[in-house]
């Protein structure tokens, strides 16, 4: 199967994001110009941030001559029509907004306009105000091809560890700051205690590679494994794979919740929330609705940085929800859409957001360094360490050892939305023995070198 073969079928793959929360944005109706107005349709993701969007941008935003209509949507209509719109030219759309999955593959396919022409365009006084250096780095890399900005982060995530902190004062335990793998397993034995219904840590666990794929990759890189050499031959049946998959199994079998394979990232929270929980490693924009009113836990929760073990650092994860331009859409609308694209990812935006809601709900999180010096985030418990995570964070250095792909939760090839699900398919398989380890290994192996072969990689 050649590469050409690969674009034409990339169809096929993204229609599986429809399990994996992956928010799509762009334009609902066609864009036209009339009477000397540049109309620019963006479709946003139904959710509060992206709600908060097109109010603010209805009623903040000036550009002359420009129109930009705005439509919150449900997400999976958003994922049929940008798919269909981006792979087959159309130009109903001047604005993708997608994630690093798809940033990195449709840059290579040529769905996504370069933006460094437009940066290089920019007055000098535009540059010194929007700065672009105080956008944080690993998510400018996560949508930025050879170095060149394809898309521009809105509002992300990376990852790190929450702990309980009156379940480890009430066993004398403390949590390091940079945990390795083996001492969160330790940690998490030492909390779990069924007979009082505690559990000592939590993980996604259900199959799917947005699933228990997020935690479990995260897991292979930092235990120092990779999933394909240089010359693109699977690495799976390595002793650093078989020792993350090994761990992975002990903490949720040892010290994990009951029904392991049921648990998506909201049954996690819930457990969290309850109180009965040590340990939770997840997203960092987990960390809210276990401060909210209501949670048990508001308040008591610590925050460290997500579990090393051979790779001392970049073990967390990265999603980002970012804008790229539609490269069909003529000249006049490219330059409206990446100046508005440029204002909804400002600083000013930012400030903005917080005189909406003060208490940092909408504000988009992940963009920006400066947002977490901000009263509506700098006083947050987790704050410091979502920023410190954010920024050590290498979307294009995922492993110990080089590699020939980015991506640090994922892949980012247009296979992997099928071949890490089924893998994670194998994972749950050997997490309930249903499987032993050496044929979990064997399997999905093998699976990863047919997709190198029919993806013509090597």
């Amino acid at each position: 199967m050649k590469r050409n073969l690969r674009v034409m079928t990339f169809f096929l793959w993204v229609n599986l994001l429809l399990a994996t929360t992956m928010v799509f944005a762009a334009g609902q109706q066609e864009v036209e110009q009339t009477g000397g107005v540049t109309v620019v349709n963006i479709a946003l993701a139904n959710n509060p941030i992206s709600q908060a969007l097109e109010k603010i941008a209805r009623e903040n935003y000036k550009a002359e001559g420009v129109e930009v209509n705005i439509s919150v949507l449900p997400e999976n209509d958003l994922i049929q029509k940008l798919t269909t719109e981006a792979s087959t030219g159309g130009t109903t759309y001047d604005v993708f907004f997608i994630g690093p999955y798809e940033a990195n593959n449709w840059a290579r396919f040529g769905w996504l306009e370069n933006l460094e022409p437009y940066f290089a365009k920019m007055s000098s006084e535009k540059k010194s105000w929007y700065d672009r250096a105080d956008l944080i780095q690993g998510m400018v890399g996560s949508v930025s091809l050879d170095g060149d900005a394809y898309a521009l982060p809105f509002y992300g995530e990376s990852s790190f560890i929450m702990y309980n902190k009156e379940l480890f004062a009430a066993k004398g335990l403390t949590m390091p700051e940079s945990p390795t793998w083996e001492q969160i397993y330790e940690l998490a034995k030492k909390i779990h205690d069924p007979a009082k219904g505690i559990v000592g840590m939590t993980m996604r666990g259900a199959p799917g590679w947005g699933m228990s794929g997020a935690p479990f990759v995260t897991m292979v890189n930092a235990f120092g494994g990779r999933f394909y050499d240089m010359e693109w031959n699977a690495t799976v049946d390595t002793p650093e794979q078989r020792a993350a998959w090994q761990m992975y199994k002990k903490i949720l079998r040892e010290a994990g919740q009951k029904d392991i394979l049921s648990y998506t990232y909201n049954e996690c929270i819930a457990l969290m929330q309850s109180g009965n929980c040590g340990i939770y490693y997840d997203a960092t924009s987990i960390a809210p609705p276990l401060e909210s009113e209501g949670s048990a836990v508001a308040g008591k929760v610590g925050y460290v940085l997500p579990p090393h073990q051979k790779m001392k650092t970049n073990t967390a994860w990265l999603w980002n929800w970012s804008m790229g331009l539609n490269p069909k859409s003529n000249d006049m609308k490219k330059q409206a859409a990446f100046d508005f694209m440029v204002w909804a990812t400002s600083k000013e935006y930012i400030k903005l957001s917080t005189e909406l809601d003060a208490s940092g709900a909408l504000t988009p999180p992940a963009s920006r360094s400066s947002t977490y010096t901000l009263d509506a985030y700098k006083s947050a418990p987790y704050a410091a360490m979502t920023l410190k995570t954010l920024e050590s964070i290498d979307f294009t250095k995922p492993t110990l050892d080089p590699v020939p792909y980015v991506g640090l939760q994922y892949i980012a090839i247009p296979e992997f939305a099928d071949a890490g699900t089924k893998m994670t398919q194998y994972l749950a398989d050997y997490v309930v023995d249903k499987i032993t380890l050496d044929e979990a290994i064997k399997k999905t192996n093998d699976l990863f070198n047919q997709v190198a072969i029919d993806g013509d990689y090597r």
